[in-house]
């Protein structure tokens, strides 16, 4: 009986611990992907382009279901802090998991809706509802990057109660860092002066920045020996 619950519980952690590991890979393939396709895509600017660019013209599709896949697996992470929440962290609050879900959908909607001309980057391809995608395309962009700043900041909070100052400041931190930059780079792609020619790297930054946390956080929670 009892080696019969201790093979119950180990089903159950390796159940969470796989979704929680979610957060780890969207991470690793959202950024890799950027990287790699502003490396070859053709007459792009990193510097200033929207990383919502790369799914223009040729290859598009890489990025666009980058976006989609990435956001398929914030929703198995957030499933994951769920589960984690109702097995034995009931200090996780509940809008933790809501807001990276709602990340998730973000990056799915922004995959769907491919952006139109931003910032300097045009080709041939582009069709003439151009403005309602871009519309929507940086509509869900702007879901994702509040939710995951909304997310930092209610993790603060689970921090607070585990007495863990060095990442409650770093939780709250990343929060602030990605909302401002996020505010800057969006100034950027609206060509305000002077910043419009590093929008694309202040985007990078916003979205680094927002990954890596996901990508600590995920980590912190598979080797967290209560867990």
């Amino acid at each position: 009986m009892k080696d019969k619950n201790i093979d119950n519980d180990i089903l159950k952690n390796l159940n969470y611990k796989w979704l929680i590991s979610c957060g780890a890979i969207a991470s690793f393939i959202f950024t890799f992907s950027w990287i790699i396709q502003g490396i070859f895509k053709y007459s792009y600017n990193p510097l200033k382009m929207s990383i919502s660019s790369l799914a223009i013209g040729s290859f598009g599709w890489i990025q666009s279901f980058t976006f989609i896949l990435t956001g398929i697996l914030l929703i198995l992470f957030a499933f994951g802090f769920f589960k984690l929440s109702k097995m034995r962290f009931n200090q996780i609050s509940k809008w933790t998991y809501i807001f990276i879900f709602i990340c998730g959908l973000g990056l799915i909607g922004a995959g769907c809706f491919t952006t139109g001309y931003i910032n300097g980057y045009f080709t041939p391809e582009m069709l003439s509802n151009e403005y309602l995608r871009s519309i929507l395309n940086r509509l869900f962009l702007t879901i994702f990057f509040f939710g995951i700043a909304l997310a930092c900041f209610i993790f603060g909070n689970y921090f607070t109660y585990k007495r863990e100052l060095n990442w409650l400041v770093y939780s709250s931190l990343s929060g602030m860092i990605v909302l401002i930059t996020f505010l800057i780079s969006n100034l950027g792609f609206s060509n305000f002066i002077g910043i419009q020619y590093y929008a694309g790297l202040l985007e990078r930054i916003t979205f680094t920045i927002g990954f890596i946390w996901v990508f600590l956080v995920s980590i912190y929670f598979l080797i967290d020996n209560k867990a």
